[in-house]
């Protein structure tokens, strides 16, 4: 399931999966929450470890154990139901920013943690939609939109400047993929040609490409 999910988001981006994420995943939370050093918040499910020492880059990627064996049991990528989706999101999620992570580390790029978010969720709904399409399930795919980007909520423990951040790319999230949506359903390519062109760019750039082009959503 991880390795499939890992591949089909690098193949969106035709970025080649640097490292195989299976390898970095620990679902020992007791673990994970020393090596996050107080990064880990209670009762999350899901949270990218980054630690870094001069030139050095270590990942891990912390998904809950009874997570997994949730998505692994229901099997998404043949029949994704609705009461799935919060559990498809967090390991999609999770796969998106260790992709993002090893593929700027790989290019010497620097990033920034709302640049790491806004990839998130465009994930989650690129991710999301393509299946709905391929299952056609009407439903899910006219109402996903919503479904992400409005019936949002928050973690109690986020301070202000995350709570802000996590807002800010759910908006730039949602504008851009308003647009993408239309594209998605009518199988326009474009549409992979506009999610690999923006993959590339920096955030300031990303932030000017979505004001430019009005991705709005109407």
């Amino acid at each position: 399931m991880l390795a499939e999910l890992q591949q089909r988001l690098s193949d969106i981006y035709r970025v080649s999966p640097t490292y195989d994420v299976r390898d970095y995943v620990i679902t020992d939370r007791i673990l994970a929450t020393v090596l996050g050093r107080d990064a880990m918040l209670t009762n999350t499910d899901e949270t990218l470890l980054v630690s870094q020492e001069g030139d050095e880059l270590a990942l891990s990627l912390f998904l809950d154990e009874d997570l997994l064996s949730r998505v692994e049991a229901c099997n998404p990528l043949d029949c994704l139901q609705a009461e799935q989706l919060d559990d498809l999101w967090k390991v999609v999620e999770g796969i998106s920013h260790f992709n993002y992570v090893a593929w700027k580390a790989a290019k010497d790029r620097t990033f920034s943690l709302l640049e790491l978010e806004l990839q998130g969720e465009i994930d989650k709904f690129i991710m999301t939609m393509q299946l709905a399409l391929s299952q056609e399930d009407t439903e899910l795919s006219t109402s996903l939109h919503g479904w992400l980007f409005d019936n949002v909520s928050y973690h109690e423990e986020l301070d202000d400047e995350q709570l802000n951040r996590y807002r800010v790319a759910n908006d730039y999230a949602a504008r851009f993929c308003h647009r993408l949506k239309d594209l998605l359903v009518n199988n326009d390519n474009v549409v992979f040609s506009e999610l690999r062109r923006f993959y590339r760019l920096q955030l300031a750039d990303k932030i000017s490409h979505i004001h430019t082009r009005a991705w709005a959503a109407a």
